[in-house]
């Protein structure tokens, strides 16, 4: 039997609920080996508040195909000297208008389209290519190694378990083709997803996985369980890992715990310095820019918010995309080595732990697979220290007020017999008074 086959049929598997492979062509492999080698040799420091070259000729590019950056352009195209009177794109964008970010030049048949977590904001449907999603395994490489933790993938052997504590989620066996048919699995940890609780430890007992990837809640959850593993290293997702959570998993996991910043619509962004000094930029061919309200580049350790140029997403091009996280950039000579620049307090990244009447863990996914069935824009949900909720949310229509019951009923599935607020506020995102954070709680992690 091939890895594929043991992984699906092992005695401890989970009740596997999907089917998926990478997606991968022999055309996809070779780009990604391109990519591998770019990224020794390209990843070095741009200079502040100015697009590199080939950002720039990248973006003269795609306007020509892509109707959000056609409206975008400046007069006469100058972009370099009219950078930062460039409009900037949103999230709202994104949810109203999708068709507009899509180049008119891509052959379709090959997109998939992804829900975004909704870890940092209302859930989003995301146009993707399967070419980008495999360029995370070099772009995690170099974080890998950074961390002193390089993994040595191989046919035969599992390489990576990505783990999950959620009400409801995919679980599926792979193999990572890039990475020489090296096995891979999506993992539940909710008990109802096993035969028998047990075999969760037993499951991992037998595959020993190299790495792990996951959101905070997930992997405190794992270290609960008392699973028996020994990754070489953990990369967290999503959600930025407390300083007191990272301790504790190296402690009990012996690895290194990576923090990973990627959102769905950008890819990956940056990975923790291993000093501690913030967020190195992982990729070369990302512009990263801090901006002002106004969209007007701050100076190096400016405080504003996140926006991004560029990627390797054909399906999606983005031109100074406000990713809605908020920090500051610095360009000083780090400790560590990396030559890249590093984004530092990154605010609204923070794990959020709720939890149902029964007493159960709720995770933010959770919540954003029932809600982004509705239509939403935003929302911020707050869960107070008595269990209470109350949810504050922008509609697509604002006259739609008669939503109210049907999103008090989507979240009382989760939370249960608690008290639910709705409330509804159509500038909700458009105030000068600081950035929307989806996701708030008084309850705490440890508790």
């Amino acid at each position: 039997m091939t890895l594929l086959d043991d992984l699906l049929q092992h005695e401890a598997a989970p009740r596997w609920n999907h089917r998926a492979g990478d997606g991968l062509d022999d055309s996809d492999r070779a780009a990604l080996a391109e990519l591998r080698l770019a990224l020794s040799r390209q990843r070095i420091a741009w200079v502040p508040e100015r697009p590199p070259e080939q950002i720039l000729q990248w973006v003269e590019e795609r306007a020509a195909f892509v109707p959000s950056m056609r409206a975008r352009r400046p007069n006469g195209g100058a972009w370099r000297q009219q950078w930062s009177s460039v409009p900037t794109i949103a999230r709202e964008d994104l949810a109203l208008r999708p068709e507009s970010l899509v180049p008119e030049d891509v052959d379709l048949d090959r997109m998939l389209v992804y829900r975004t977590a909704g870890t940092t904001g209302h859930a989003l449907l995301v146009p993707h290519h399967a070419r980008a999603a495999g360029a995370y395994l070099p772009l995690m490489e170099v974080a890998l190694r950074r961390h002193g933790a390089a993994i040595a993938p191989t046919g035969g052997r599992v390489a990576c378990f990505l783990v999950g504590a959620q009400v409801r989620t995919v679980t599926y066996p792979s193999l990572l083709t890039f990475w020489g048919g090296a096995g891979f699995a999506k993992i539940n940890l909710q008990e109802s997803e096993w035969r028998d609780p047990g075999d969760r430890g037993r499951f991992f007992e037998a595959w020993q996985p190299e790495l792990l990837t996951g959101d905070p809640i997930s992997f405190a959850e794992l270290a609960r369980l008392g699973i028996p593993c020994s990754p070489k290293a953990m990369i967290t997702t999503a959600v930025a890992m407390s300083a007191g959570l990272r301790l504790k998993l190296e402690r009990r996991f012996r690895c290194p715990v990576i923090d990973w910043y990627s959102l769905t619509e950008t890819g990956p962004i940056g990975f923790a310095c291993p000093l501690g000094g913030g967020y190195h930029i992982v990729p070369h061919d990302l512009y990263v820019e801090v901006i002002d309200r106004r969209g007007t580049p701050l100076p190096p350790g400016g405080r504003g918010e996140v926006t991004v140029t560029g990627g390797r997403n054909r399906y999606l091009p983005l031109l100074r995309y406000r990713t809605g996280d908020w920090g500051r950039l610095e360009f000083s000579p780090c400790a560590c080595g990396d030559p890249m620049p590093r984004l530092c307090d990154l605010e609204g990244r923070s794990p959020v732990l709720y939890r149902a009447a029964s007493g159960s863990v709720v995770n933010p996914v959770d919540v954003s697979r029932v809600l982004r069935e509705l239509p939403i824009v935003q929302h911020e949900l707050v869960q107070r220290r008595d269990g209470s909720c109350r949810i504050t949310a922008r509609l697509v229509d604002p006259e739609d007020v008669g939503r109210r019951e049907e999103i008090e009923l989507a979240l009382k599935q989760l939370f249960g017999d608690v008290s639910v607020e709705v409330v509804f506020d159509r500038e909700l995102g458009q105030r000068e008074n600081g950035k929307v954070i989806p996701y708030r709680s008084e309850l705490l992690l440890e508790d």
